[in-house]
This record gives C-alpha cells, structure tokens and sequence, in this order.
C-alpha cells in the first residue's frame, strides 16, 4: 500500500502501511475522522472493512452501502490475527490493499505486537487502525492509555481529536514520572514557535527545578529522591491545562510549554504550582525531612526569544536568578 493518509482535523500525514491508534471522544467526532478515512480506502479501491458497535456500523451501512463492510463484533483478541490473515488471504487480486478500522478495548492491546509480525511485513498491503475512546482529554489518561499501546506518534498529543502511529512511545515518555522527556519536549516546542510566529500568536516557557533537591539523594537516598521526583510530576499535571506540555528535562528540573499563552496567565499557573507543591505532604508527616519547594523561572515568545535555543537559555537564566533570590519563588525574565 503506497502512498500517505491524513487524518483527523489536524491532517496528519503518513506513509503506509501503518499499525495505528486513534483516540475520540463521543461517535460524532468518530464518524466526521472515520468517514474520511473509509472514503480514501474506496478511493484507493482498497477493501475496506469496519468493525465497531453495531449503532456506528448501521450509520455507516446508510452512508457507504456495499463499498464497506461492517461488522459488529471483533471476537477474541487471540483469534483476531488468525481472522486478519484470513481476510487478507482472500482478498480479491483487483483489491489494491486491505483496510480494516476497528473500535478497539484493552483486550486487544497486550495482542497488538504480535498483530506487527504480520502487518508490518513489507509485502503486506495491510492498514489497521485501532480506535479508542476516551471520556476526557487531560494528559494523566491519555499518558496511561499510551502506556498500554505499544506504539505512537505523538504529535498533538494532547488535543482531543489525536492519532498515533507506529513510534515506540518510551522514545518519548521519561520512565521514571511518566510525563515527556526532553527529547520530546524539544521536538514539541520547535514545533509550536514556528506556529506561533506564523499566526502571530503568543506562547510561554516554565522552566522549575526543587530546591535542595541534592540534599534529599544524599540524606536519604535516591529511592527517596525518585517518589519525590513522582509526586511532584502529578502535582504540576494536576496543575496545569490539558493543552500544556509538561516534561521532565533534567535530573530534578521540569519544563512547561503553555502554548498560545501571555505571561499574565503564565505567572498566575506559576503561582499555582509553588502553592501546590508547598501545601503537598511529600513525606507523609515525616518530620525528619523538610518541606520541599521549586524555583520557577518564566520566559515568554515573541517578548523575550524567539528560537528554541534563545528560549531554554532564557528560562534557564530566570530559574537561576529565582533560586540566587533564595528560592521558592518565582522569576519572569523580561
């Protein structure tokens, strides 16, 4: 199957053939996203084949009749790649791929590996989209879904309409707090500076770090340290917009991408993670260990930088000159 597909309202390109997750919420915005991609596998004279909910597969039977073929049970996990071979087997020769998309539950998911040793043959002219729904957008269960999905691209990872391809998430998340490491954040923050110079928009960078963070490894160890470290990723996720981007870019510093963002608001989410952080029991009433608090440093596009580089040396001068003024406040360079 040659050739690239688009998805979704952000159309995402990607070569095929491609294993991917798509996450929706609600069958209105499934059917809008769906719709175009059945019509594209028509188009492309694939055979095209829709397994899902027996409502959704009546809507589409009114819209695409015999062009589509519907099916409204998957059946078990482990008899569905002997069913995927089956029905690639006996796919007409004048049937240029085979597209299959598929509501999908976490039965499948542990499943879906061994669904790559077939579909990713390089002869194999296969396109499986595997569709889960989601009932809210914020990163902590987007975060655990992707945990059990072996593979995703993570572009726009946030919004509520994502798709997700074959990019091995580890490449993206850090192990120890679950949240984007730098390596992605990097990715990311490139990304939004070049659409934020070309809408004239404006976006914000926090960088923060912990305060005597050094002295916990070493009075207490480092699998102190690590809880720590964990607590404090859920406190900022709790903290922040489900369109933020929060990731871990150094041993004990974590970064904020606010896109489309002035730094009046940026302050206020600023003063809202120091005052999260300071009321957080982080030792559970241990009173042999004292509170924990973060230095923020603020840095805002177009004001103060305009390249990545520019943007992160910036930050990075704003949270020194917190931590010089005693730390457990806040710096907005300017």
């Amino acid at each position: 199957m040659a050739g690239s597909l688009k998805i979704g309202y952000e159309g995402i390109e990607l070569d095929l053939p491609v294993h991917a997750l798509y996450l929706y919420r609600g069958q209105e915005q499934l059917l809008d996203n769906v719709s175009a991609l059945l019509n594209d596998g028509i188009e492309r004279r694939e055979r095209v084949i829709y397994i899902g909910n027996e409502a959704t597969c009546k809507v589409l039977r009114r819209s695409f009749g015999k062009k589509i073929t519907t099916f409204s049970k998957a059946g078990p996990a482990r008899s569905f790649e002997k069913w995927l071979k089956a029905q690639y087997a006996k796919m007409p020769k004048s049937r240029t791929g085979l597209r299959i998309l598929m509501e999908s539950n976490q039965t499948f998911v542990n499943h879906e590996v061994e669904l790559d040793d077939f579909i990713q043959q390089p002869d194999h002219r296969i396109f499986l989209l595997c569709m889960y729904e989601i009932s809210r957008t914020d990163s902590t269960e987007l975060v655990e879904t992707l945990k059990t999905h072996p593979y995703v691209f993570v572009e726009h990872f946030i919004k509520p309409n994502c798709f997700y391809s074959r990019i091995k998430q580890q490449n993206w998340l850090d192990t120890l707090t679950g949240v984007f490491n730098r390596r992605y954040f990097d990715n990311q923050l490139s990304t939004e500076l070049q659409r934020a110079s070309r809408y004239e928009h404006n976006l914000s960078v926090i960088l923060l770090d912990i305060d005597g963070f050094r002295s916990v490894n070493e009075e207490f160890g480092n699998q102190t340290g690590d809880r720590v470290l964990q607590q404090l990723a859920r406190i900022l996720e709790r903290s922040l917009r489900s369109v933020d981007i929060l990731a871990r870019y150094g041993s004990d510093e974590f970064v904020i991408l606010l896109p489309e963002t002035r730094k009046a608001l940026t302050q206020k989410t600023a003063q809202r993670i120091i005052k999260n952080v300071a009321n957080h029991d982080f030792f559970k009433d241990d009173l042999r260990i004292k509170e924990i608090n973060v230095s923020v440093g603020i840095v805002g596009f177009p004001e103060d930088a305009g390249g990545v580089r520019e943007i992160i040396g910036k930050a990075e001068d704003a949270l020194r000159r917190a931590k010089r003024q005693g730390g457990g406040r806040i710096y907005d360079f300017n």
